[in-house]
């Protein structure tokens, strides 16, 4: 019996649970871990009068059942990962619940919290940007360096997709 109690405590010890305040780490692949800043939302809906109604009301249920705030903002925080950690593995972490396809070039997110591609129009969809910037690759293939700054966001219209807006 005390054996088994021992057991237990090892294995709670050795949960992926980080002490409250500080971000957790998650395993991609062996290296020295990064600190990214990621921030997912939609704020974009909320904002742009072209956005069709479906993605509105989608929005309008995230605030009421508190799976985003006011803004439209998902999360925000910083994120603890190992060096190698690809922005896809950053979104992942945020522990939001992420519908994907996978091809060829890598993941292709589909919805965030059940906000998703087409909702908000015909080019509406979720893209990410790095540093400001939409990268030439699937979020699945970009690694990411210590200190970057990850946004996924909502796309209403096309020019969303260029870069970020202030």
């Amino acid at each position: 019996m005390l054996l088994l109690l021992a057991v237990l405590l090892f294995v709670a010890s050795c949960s992926g649970t980080a002490p409250p305040g500080e971000p957790e780490v998650t395993e991609t692949e062996a290296g020295d871990p990064i600190r990214v800043e990621v921030s997912v939302d939609c704020s974009l809906v909320l904002e742009k009068e072209k956005t069709k109604q479906n993605a509105k009301d989608v929005v309008d249920l995230l605030i009421a059942r508190g799976r985003c705030d006011r803004e439209g903002v998902f999360f925000r925080g910083d994120l603890v990962l190992y060096a190698g950690a690809s922005a896809f593995d950053a979104l992942q972490a945020t522990g939001l619940k992420v519908n994907y396809l996978d091809s060829s070039f890598g993941p292709f997110v589909q919805a965030i919290e059940g906000l998703g591609q087409g909702d908000g129009g015909g080019t509406s969809g979720w893209v990410y940007l790095v540093n400001g910037q939409a990268p030439a690759v699937s979020s699945g293939l970009y690694q990411l360096a210590d200190g970057d700054q990850v946004r996924w966001r909502y796309s209403v219209e096309e020019a969303d997709t260029m870069g970020d807006s202030p």
